[in-house]
């Protein structure tokens, strides 16, 4: 005899809790933040208010992890490309632009991989997303001062602010890779 969906779900608080993260993801993506309430996030992951506040305190608190999971998310692939690269001026700046142009390339359906950038544009969300970039770059203080590569990140996160959240056509893939190698020529050492 197998147990209720809901006796499961009580004995499985992670996968409740992910499932509120996603559902979070979506709304946004979907809807944007402005329009965000927590009764369509408990009803895209199929539990009731009381228990989305049961694993969150607060709305805000329900966004700032999700969003904190996608930048994670981001970072870690960042992470893995400087492992594979760990010397050189303009590693990060040049992973930064690598996993942009790769989540741009990837898209398959509209918002499959998170938010739009222009939901990102949005103030409570911009901040998080800079003082993430402020953190990885005092970790890596010369590509900060360097105007070569913030113009490179600032391409990828130009292309990314006009692209994400849809996939793109073929003209637009040709495009994204050619700005992708533009970009990654800045971070080279002249």
């Amino acid at each position: 005899m197998s147990a209720s969906p809901s006796r499961s779900r009580r004995k499985a608080p992670d996968s409740v809790r992910q499932s509120l993260l996603q559902a979070t993801i979506e709304v946004i993506g979907r809807n944007g933040l402005a329009a965000l309430t927590v009764q369509d996030v408990a009803q895209a992951a199929g539990v009731s208010k009381g228990a989305l506040f049961h694993h969150f305190s607060s709305k805000q608190a329900l966004v700032d992890e999700a969003v904190g999971a996608l930048i994670g998310e981001f970072e870690a692939r960042v992470r893995a490309l400087l492992q594979e690269n760990p010397e050189g001026h303009g590693r990060f700046s040049r992973a930064y632009v690598q996993v942009s142009f790769e989540h741009l390339l990837q898209q398959e359906t509209v918002n499959d991989i998170g938010l739009t950038m222009g939901n990102l544009l949005e103030p409570a969300l911009l901040s998080c997303w800079r003082a993430w970039m402020r953190q990885m770059l005092l970790e890596f203080p010369d590509e900060a001062r360097d105007p070569r590569l913030h113009a490179a990140r600032c391409v990828a996160d130009g292309y990314w602010a006009t692209a994400y959240g849809r996939p793109l056509d073929e003209d637009e893939r040709i495009n994204a890779r050619a700005m992708a190698h533009e970009a990654l020529k800045l971070c080279e050492l002249e």
